[in-house]
């Protein structure tokens, strides 16, 4: 299955718990589930062994040990993703370490290269986010470009539980609790994969974010990603449609190095902070600079004031290999080969948010509302 046809209208999970939640998940895509569980294992597997030496017995306990590390901490810590994540696992017939491991893919990654001397030579991820502010209020938005074995497991979800307020709508991959998204007030999230030196035992970064959209503003989003301990690095940008942050961390630091919702604000997968960059081991074959410089070229030129604008900057193949939306023009290529599997676009100020799989050759978005939006009250003073 190509990511062309993977159908990204959002699936609705109004379940009343978290972990009836999690059920439903697993039952409805088990065998994708089951599918993208067994790639991302051989990829930890690999990385484990090429860090550490041994076989693929022992490598494969040290990533299930690893695994295991992270549910204690995801059950002290979020105790509610915690059980989701646990649904899906019983429903989709795999343990939570391997859930685990399909969602902190990267991060354990990171965790297995630690101890390796040479920056990795395969680039894990290239996403291109953006955030500009227009007549209609603010937007943000990002290319999904990561190991392309992901493509036909990118889905959207409807987090909207029976008997409560609360809604999101999250960009995310089978068996993985969000990617990106936005929340029923409006506070919207994207990511860049940053690759840190000093990875650790934290919470898997996308029930991170699933607690972030939940949040009742930006500020507040930012305070609950300061106060749990990550595993490794990632760029987050988190805004409402009156504050935005962008938010650089290590395994070990959080840095604000983006502030300010009336600015534009562009971001790949290396660090602008001078602390962090210390503490970054950017790979080889990065196309992070080369991005920036085109994201900001075309910034400049075409000065995007909404949706539309920044989804065409989202989708432009200027540069292409090396440029913001990337794909392969040879069916035979590396199928490990980091690619565009997705992009999206979302509106704070409207609770909207437009979505698709895979390139833009392929275009065919979504267009989606908030059934339970409402925003956030403006603030009675604006910097």
């Amino acid at each position: 299955m190509g990511s062309t046809d993977v159908a990204m209208e959002p699936v609705r999970f109004d379940q009343r718990t978290p972990r009836e939640r999690g059920l439903a998940h697993g039952e409805m895509w088990r065998q994708e589930i089951g599918e993208l569980t067994e790639i991302r294992i051989a990829l930890c597997v690999e990385d484990a062994r090429a860090t550490a030496g041994g076989d693929g017995v022992q490598a494969g306990a040290r990533v299930r040990a690893l695994a295991h590390a992270h549910v204690d901490v995801l059950r002290r810590e979020l105790p509610d993703q915690a059980d989701e994540l646990e649904g899906i696992a019983i429903a989709s017939g795999r343990s939570i370490e391997d859930l685990i491991v399909l969602n902190q893919y990267t991060d354990l990654r990171d965790v297995l290269l630690h101890e390796a001397a040479s920056p990795p030579a395969e680039d894990p991820g290239g996403c291109t986010a953006i955030y500009v502010c227009g007549g209609e209020g603010p937007v943000l938005g990002q290319t999904w470009d990561m190991h392309a074995s992901a493509a036909p497991y990118v889905r959207m979800i409807r987090v909207i539980p029976v008997e409560s307020e609360e809604e999101l709508l999250c960009f995310t991959l089978t068996g993985c609790l969000a990617l990106a998204g936005i929340g029923q007030y409006g506070v919207s999230v994207a990511i860049n994969n940053l690759t840190s030196t000093d990875a650790k035992l934290g919470v898997i970064w996308p029930a991170v974010v699933r607690h972030m959209l939940a949040a009742p503003d930006a500020a507040t989003a930012r305070a609950r990603l300061f106060a749990l301990p990550l595993t490794s690095g990632h760029n987050y940008m988190i805004g409402d449609g009156y504050d935005y942050f962008g938010i650089e961390c290590s395994g070990e630091l959080k840095v604000v190095t983006q502030l300010g919702a009336r600015a534009a604000h562009l971001h790949t997968n290396h660090c602008f902070d001078p602390v962090l960059r210390a503490r970054e081991r950017v790979p080889l074959s990065t196309t992070s600079f080369a991005r920036l410089d085109m994201a900001t070229t075309l910034y400049a030129q075409q000065r995007p004031r909404d949706l539309a604008g920044l989804w065409e900057i989202l989708g432009s193949h200027e540069g292409h290999p090396r440029g913001i939306c990337t794909h392969s023009d040879d069916e035979h290529s590396d199928p490990g080969a980091s690619r565009t599997c997705g992009r999206i676009a979302m509106q704070p100020l409207h609770g909207r948010m437009r979505a698709a799989a895979g390139c833009s050759r392929d275009d065919r978005p979504i267009d989606m509302v908030l059934e339970r939006f409402r925003g956030r009250s403006p603030p009675t003073q604006q910097a």
